[in-house]
């Protein structure tokens, strides 16, 4: 859980902070000077850093932990869905898509670790 933590931290505080930034290390798509694009990164990130504060919440209050992962795991299912749904609509799953999706299974598999 402690990783988890820590990459949706990473990530969600960047993608709030500075989501071109992500948009340069090909963790997020560019957003250029499109505010919608930046809107999306942002909210996106914010849900990351939801998730990853009630994983903390979890270790002061240990009654949280299976709430917290099953929440991550939540989101990350939810996400690796609309990233399918999204290579459906392009007739194509590129790169960007796939490392969504690497992304997500890998939260959702060390979220759910935790679980058992």
């Amino acid at each position: 859980m402690a990783a988890n933590v820590a990459i949706r931290l990473a990530y969600g505080v960047g993608g709030v902070v500075a989501p071109a930034a992500l948009a340069r290390i090909r963790f997020a798509p560019s957003v250029g000077d499109r505010p919608d694009a930046r809107l999306f990164v942002r909210g996106f990130a914010v849900h990351q850093v939801g998730v990853a504060a009630l994983g903390v919440a979890s270790w002061r209050w240990p009654g949280l932990r299976r709430a917290a992962a099953g929440a991550a795991v939540t989101i990350d299912v939810a996400d690796i869905i609309s990233a399918v749904a999204e290579a459906v609509d392009r007739r194509r799953l590129d790169s960007e898509l796939v490392g969504g999706v690497i992304f997500s299974a890998a939260g959702a598999l060390s979220a759910a670790a935790t679980l058992r």
